[in-house]
């Protein structure tokens, strides 16, 4: 039994060290390709010891020859290097070809895409977008189309919170916010100037690059609705005067010079207010506490009602030909005039007696005036 277990583990022992030759692969090449590195992720290390044991227990090198190529694989989706609409048909095949890759290690191997994928589109369309003008917006579209699709492929994907917390997936959704707000902006802007003609407002100044590269067109339009203001204005204020002076034409037709009235007598002015067409509204200064001829000192004196003397002279005149030149035909004037004083009648009176017979009288002089 020792004899035949030393012979087959001699037969094996050869069997097993001539494999590698007979397959035009040696040891150090194997050594080299399963060798782990520093640098080597789970999965490749996974890749490298599963080659390794398959041809170490199995005597098959075919997994040590398919390695720099299903490394490669792997590499494409962990580095970001497949297309994102190529990444779904890339995960199916890794997942065919490589037997030790299970549904947790896709998940990790999506993680990882994302990871490195993301950052270079959002450089890619950044440098587009600085790079772009107004005019050639459209040609930034496709950029910003894919990075938009990545986005929510990752935020619709189960088990990508990892990823949507990342500085770049939130430098993404800010960059494409900035996009499209200049988009519309600028197409406000082109909308405005297009319709200049229907401006009731400036252009506000615009806020982003594509609209600032406008600039020069928001100028001429704002200039446009100013000129077209100022005509309006001018011809609004034309109609105005042109009105005003019509209005001003009647009114000199219907109107007379004010006369002066101060220091004439009732009775004259009447008869100079008649012949301008003119009315009169008399009113009198209170003298009916004064004696005759004493003057009422006139911040004491009160309104009332004229006593009808037309000897009265006027003291004021309301419009005053001071303030006015003309008045309208018709219109009516109002005077104050000093009510003459009239002489204190002596007024008597007595108490009658009562019961107990105390009598005494005291007389008061009063002025009256007539109303």
């Amino acid at each position: 039994m020792g004899l035949v277990s030393s012979y087959l583990f001699f037969k094996a022992y050869h069997y097993i060290n001539d494999i590698p030759e007979a397959q035009n692969i040696t040891q150090a090449e194997i050594y080299s390709l399963t060798r782990i590195e520093d640098t080597d992720t789970r999965l490749i290390r996974a890749l490298k010891n599963n080659a390794f044991e398959s041809w170490l227990y199995e005597a098959n090198d075919e997994k040590v020859k398919q390695l720099p190529k299903n490394k490669k694989l792997l590499l494409e989706v962990m580095e970001g290097k497949t297309d994102v609409s190529d990444i779904d048909d890339a995960m199916d095949n890794i997942k065919k070809r490589l037997d030790i890759i299970e549904d947790v290690d896709i998940e990790e191997l999506y993680i990882l895409y994302y990871k490195n994928r993301l950052p270079k589109q959002y450089d890619e369309l950044l440098d587009a977008f600085r790079k772009s003008t107004v005019t050639d917006a459209e040609e930034m579209s496709k950029d910003a189309q894919e990075l938009l699709d990545l986005l929510n492929k990752i935020y619709n994907q189960e088990g990508m919170l990892v990823v949507t917390n990342e500085q770049s997936f939130k430098k993404s959704v800010s960059l494409l916010d900035e996009i499209n707000d200049n988009i519309i902006e600028a197409n406000k802007i082109k909308d405005l100037v297009y319709s200049y003609d229907n401006l009731v407002e400036d252009i506000p100044t615009p806020n982003t690059k594509f609209g600032m590269e406008l600039g020069k067109y928001i100028d001429e339009a704002n200039s446009y609705l100013e000129s077209k203001t100022m005509v309006e204005e001018f011809e609004r204020k034309y109609s105005e005067l042109q009105s005003n002076l019509k209005t001003n034409e009647k009114l000199i037709k219907k109107s007379v010079d004010i006369p002066d009235l101060v220091g004439m007598t009732v009775r004259e002015a009447k008869q100079e207010m008649n012949q301008l067409n003119l009315s009169l509204s008399i009113q009198g200064y209170t003298n009916t506490k004064y004696k005759n001829g004493e003057i009422v000192p006139e911040n004491i004196r009160g309104i009332e009602s004229w006593d009808g003397n037309e000897q009265d002279k006027i003291l004021k005149q309301d419009p005053s030909s001071q303030a006015y030149n003309f008045i309208i035909k018709g219109s009516t004037i109002q005077i104050i005039v000093e009510n003459q004083s009239v002489a204190k009648r002596t007024q008597s009176s007595e108490s009658s007696s009562s019961s107990t017979s105390e009598s005494s009288s005291t007389s008061e002089t009063t002025s009256s005036t007539k109303e």
